[in-house]
């Protein structure tokens, strides 16, 4: 399934997602605190996915971080930068209305609403992983997800986020610090919502002290309980 065409195609032709088929297949949206793993652990999923060859639910899935960012950067109505898209860097609301103010619309009302657009997408057409953008509150009405946040102790994630961006002590902690202060802000503006609190996912994991393949095999059985749901609503139809 290439969930790029399918997107690109309905952003070039002004589709809204009610236009979307329904496929009906669960999808995972990944929650994390800036260094806590995310990235690592969506692809470790993929990875797990191919002992399950002879089951068609765990074939064909795609995880979308930055790919998202670059559907959303291809459509020329918006303005924005790819390094805003990746960071998911957040603008304050007096920087937002004098945006609105000058330029008689909000750039990141916008960007923020076009990028709901390609997630909410995305999570309807299914076997997606989608890593951050407030995925589990876009997609919280949607039955077929698998809402997963990712914790961790500071000094683990410092020692990631030097390690995989070959930061300094220093750079590291401020980026975390902005990161995860960006991302509870954004969350709490947009949606009026703790991004700490734990009823709004499924799962949540100290990557800290529980290893990826326990993790990995929860969303597994995550993904098979819904699949199982789906079975049943559709028998009993």
């Amino acid at each position: 399934m290439n969930h790029l065409k399918i997107i690109r195609t309905f952003l070039v032709q002004k589709r809204n997602f009610e236009d979307l088929p329904e496929y009906g297949f669960p999808f995972v949206t990944l929650s994390q605190q800036a260094g806590a793993g995310g990235h690592f652990l969506s692809y470790a999923v993929l990875t797990e996915f191919l002992k399950y060859r002879d089951n068609s639910l765990f074939e064909g899935w795609h995880v979308f971080d930055r790919e998202l960012c670059e559907v959303i950067a291809q459509d020329p109505e918006l303005q924005s930068s790819m390094e805003t898209l990746v960071s998911e860097k957040y603008r304050s609301e007096f920087d937002d209305f004098m945006d609105s103010l000058f330029t008689g619309q909000s750039s990141q009302y916008h960007l923020n609403k076009e990028a709901f657009r390609v997630v909410r997408m995305l999570a309807l057409i299914g076997k997606v992983i989608i890593v951050g953008r407030s995925a589990s509150l876009i997609t919280a009405d949607l039955p077929q997800g698998v809402h997963v946040r990712l914790v961790a102790p500071h000094a683990q994630r410092l020692a990631r986020m030097m390690k995989r961006f070959k930061l300094c002590r220093e750079k590291a902690r401020e980026t975390i610090d902005r990161q995860d202060s960006d991302r509870r802000k954004r969350v709490k503006r947009l949606f009026n919502r703790d991004i700490d609190d734990p009823l709004i996912y499924d799962a949540v994991w100290n990557t800290g002290k529980v290893g990826v393949d326990t993790i990995c095999h929860s969303i597994i059985d995550l993904i098979n309980s819904r699949a199982d749901k789906k079975r049943k609503l559709i028998q009993h139809v």
